[in-house]
C-alpha cells in the first residue's frame, strides 16, 4: 500500500489517476441530469406528462444520496477499489434497465436502482484521494472531484441533448451504460488495491457517528444549508427545460447554447482553488449562496438570451464555490468523524438535488420568472442557515 505522502516524483501517474476519477465522476453524477433535456421524449414514450417525468430525476437523486449512508461504510470494510469497480459494473446494467422500462412507474423504479448502484462511487473516491494524495496536493484533487460533480450538471445536459437529437433518448442511456463498463475496467487498472481502511467497522458505528454529528447545532445548520447547493442548481435547469425564459425561446439550439454557457465557469473555479482556499470556508459558503440567490433573481428580469446566459454563468460559478466550501466547513467541525461527516454532506447535497426539480415543477406553470424567484429564495435560505451556524458558540 502506497504511503499517503505521495512524492513529487510519483505525482505524474497519480495525477492521471485523479483525472480518471474526475472523468468518471462526471459520468456518474451526470446520470442525475441526463433526463432533463429528454423530459418531453420520456413523457411521450411513457404516455404521461412532463411534470410527472420530473420524478425520474427526484427518484435517482434520493436513491443516490441515501445510498451514500451505506456505501461509505462498505468501502471501509471492503476497500476502495472493489467498491468503486463493482459499483460501476452494476451501474452499467442498471442504466440499461432504464431503456427497457415500458412505463413511468417502472422507469422510476429503474432510476432508483440506478441511483443506488451509482452511489458506490463518490464516498470511496473521496476516501481514496484523501488517503493516496500528498497533503500539499490533496485540496486541489478534492476540489477537482467536487467540481467534476458540478460540471456534470452542465456537461451531461449538453451531451444528452446532442445524442437525443441524433439518435433518440434511448441512445443516451446506451452510451452511458457502455461508458460505465469502460470506466470499471479503466479504474480497475489504475487504482491501487491497498488495504481495507477499517475491516472492523460496523454499520451500527457509522450510524452512531451520523447521529452524533446531527446533534451538533452548528453542523446541523450547515447540513441544512447544503440542501440549497444542488437544490438550486438542479431546480433552475429544470425550470429552463419546463418553462424557458421568453428571451431564450424553446428551440433546441437556444437551450443548448444556454446550457453550454456555464461550462467555462466549471473550468475556472478549480483553477482558483488555491486562492479561494485562503478564505474562511463558512464565509465562502455564505457569500456564494447569496450570490447564487441574487443572480437567480436577476435572471428573472425580462431581458434577452445573453442576459440569461450571463446570469447562469455567474450562478453556476457561485454554486461551484459553495460546494467545496460546505464540505470544508463541515470537515473542520467534525473532529475524528470526518468520514461520516462527508457521507452526510453528500447525502444532503443530493437530497437537495432531488427536491430541486419538484420545486421548479411546482411553480413552472407561472413561467420562468416564478422558477427563478423560487430558486433565489432557496439560495437566500441556504445562506441564512450557513450564517446562523456561525452565530452558535461551541465549546
Amino acid at each position: 500500500m502506497s504511503s499517503p505522502a505521495t512524492t513529487e516524483a510519483t505525482w505524474a501517474p497519480t495525477g492521471r489517476t485523479v483525472a480518471t476519477i474526475c472523468a468518471v465522476g462526471i459520468l456518474v453524477v451526470g446520470q442525475l441530469y441526463v433526463v432533463l433535456p429528454v423530459l418531453g421524449d420520456l413523457a411521450a414514450a411513457w404516455d404521461t406528462t412532463h411534470a410527472a417525468v420530473t420524478w425520474t430525476t427526484t427518484a435517482f437523486g434520493l436513491a443516490y444520496g441515501a445510498g451514500f449512508l451505506v456505501t461509505g461504510p462498505l468501502s471501509d470494510r471492503w476497500g476502495r477499489r472493489p467498491v468503486i469497480v463493482g459499483g460501476l459494473a452494476a451501474t452499467a446494467l442498471s442504466t440499461l434497465a432504464v431503456i427497457a422500462a415500458p412505463s413511468l412507474g417502472t422507469g422510476i423504479a429503474a432510476r432508483v436502482v440506478q441511483g443506488l448502484t451509482a452511489s458506490f462511487f463518490a464516498p470511496a473516491a473521496f476516501a481514496y484521494l484523501a488517503e493516496r494524495i500528498a497533503p500539499q496536493r490533496r485540496v486541489f484533487a478534492l476540489t477537482c472531484l467536487t467540481s467534476s460533480f458540478l460540471g456534470a450538471g452542465v456537461l451531461a445536459q449538453v451531451f444528452a441533448q446532442l445524442v437525443d437529437a441524433a439518435f433518440g433518448w434511448r441512445a443516451v442511456f446506451v452510451v452511458g451504460a457502455a461508458a460505465f463498463a469502460i470506466s470499471a475496467l479503466a479504474l480497475r487498472a489504475v487504482l491501487e488495491p491497498g488495504q481495507r481502511a477499517d475491516s472492523t467497522a460496523s454499520a451500527a458505528s457509522a450510524f452512531t457517528a451520523f447521529a452524533s454529528l446531527l446533534r451538533a447545532p452548528r453542523l446541523a445548520l450547515l447540513y441544512l444549508s447544503c440542501l440549497a447547493v444542488l437544490g438550486s442548481f438542479v431546480g433552475i435547469y429544470t425550470g429552463v427545460q419546463l418553462a424557458p425564459h421568453e428571451g431564450v425561446g424553446t428551440s433546441s439550439t437556444a437551450l443548448l447554447v444556454l446550457r453550454a454557457s456555464a461550462i467555462p465557469a466549471m473550468i475556472a473555479i478549480p483553477l482558483l482553488a488555491t486562492r479561494l482556499g485562503a478564505i474562511n470556508p463558512e464565509r465562502r459558503l455564505i457569500t456564494s449562496l447569496t450570490t447564487a440567490g441574487t443572480t437567480a433573481a436577476i435572471a428573472a428580469l425580462p431581458f434577452g438570451g445573453i442576459w440569461v446566459g450571463t446570469c447562469l454563468f455567474v450562478f453556476v460559478a457561485a454554486i461551484a464555490i459553495a460546494a467545496p466550501a460546505a464540505v470544508q466547513a463541515i470537515a473542520a467541525r467534525a473532529g475524528e468523524a470526518r468520514g461520516a461527516a462527508t457521507a452526510l454532506y453528500t447525502f444532503a447535497l443530493f437530497l437537495g438535488a432531488s427536491a430541486g426539480p419538484q420545486l421548479a415543477n411546482l411553480v413552472a406553470e407561472n413561467g420562468f420568472t416564478a422558477v427563478a424567484l423560487a430558486i433565489a429564495t432557496l439560495g437566500f435560505i441556504g445562506a441564512a442557515l450557513a450564517f446562523a451556524s456561525t452565530r452558535i458558540r461551541t465549546p
